[in-house]
């Protein structure tokens, strides 16, 4: 199966007006989302996701935006994506064989990459990561990065 894990686009700055967790999208940052999703959508060849997103604004609102290029039907909601537990998250969320896409925030994301495969990277705004995950070993292989400037998808002979 494959897990995507989402970073956010650029948010407006939190102010005193503005908390964290009720900061949008800027104009750019739902371009950023938009250029990445749908190299996704490309990857993924129109087979159908599950997507799961921290309560945040920004990222229910990165997670609009994943649905609409990726076909999804459903977005949840959930309160695990907010902890750097990758087991939590797991338990919880990963149930069956089906893909999923997973949006959150940094340094989140880069807990999850690092527990489900052993992989490193630093998350751009609205970057995707692509592990192949294997549910009955618990462990994935990280095949793949999405950044809103790549330009095309290199595919394996």
């Amino acid at each position: 199966m494959y897990i995507i894990l989402m970073r956010h686009g650029e948010a407006v700055p939190q102010t005193e007006e503005v908390s964290n967790q009720n900061r949008s999208l800027t104009p750019k940052g739902m371009r950023q989302v938009r250029k990445s999703a749908r190299m996704l959508a490309h990857f993924l060849k129109e087979n159908p996701i599950r997507i799961y997103t921290s309560p945040y604004y920004r990222t229910r609102q990165t997670a609009g935006i994943l649905a609409e290029e990726c076909f999804a039907e459903e977005i949840h909601t959930a309160d695990e994506l907010l902890q750097s537990s990758w087991q939590m998250v797991a338990n919880h969320i990963i149930q069956d064989g089906s893909p999923i896409a997973l949006v959150s925030h940094h340094p989140f994301l880069q807990a999850y990459l690092l527990s489900s495969c052993s992989a490193a990277i630093k998350f751009d705004l609205a970057g995707i990561a692509i592990i192949d995950y294997d549910v009955k070993w618990k462990q994935g292989k990280f095949i793949g990065y999405i950044t809103p400037g790549l330009k095309q998808l290199k595919k394996e002979d």
